[in-house]
């Protein structure tokens, strides 16, 4: 049996045993499939929307409250 290759939340490696036939333990299998599709940078589309609207919000209401 090797090492498991995947890392703990912590940023440490894991110290446990892989799985027969896998580099990973029950743990971190997951972490397989991520190293397989590597870094993804995907945009958060309805999170940047909102912050947006939020920011338009208190622009608005500032705006406003000075043209008092």
């Amino acid at each position: 049996m090797s090492q498991c290759r995947g890392t703990t939340q912590k940023g440490e490696r894991c110290r446990r045993e892989a799985a027969e036939g896998s580099e990973y333990c029950s743990l971190h299998e997951g972490q397989s499939e991520d190293a397989e599709r590597g870094p993804t940078a995907e945009w958060d589309v309805d999170a940047i929307v909102k912050t947006a609207i939020g920011f338009a919000l208190i622009g608005a209401i500032v705006f406003f409250r000075i043209r008092r």
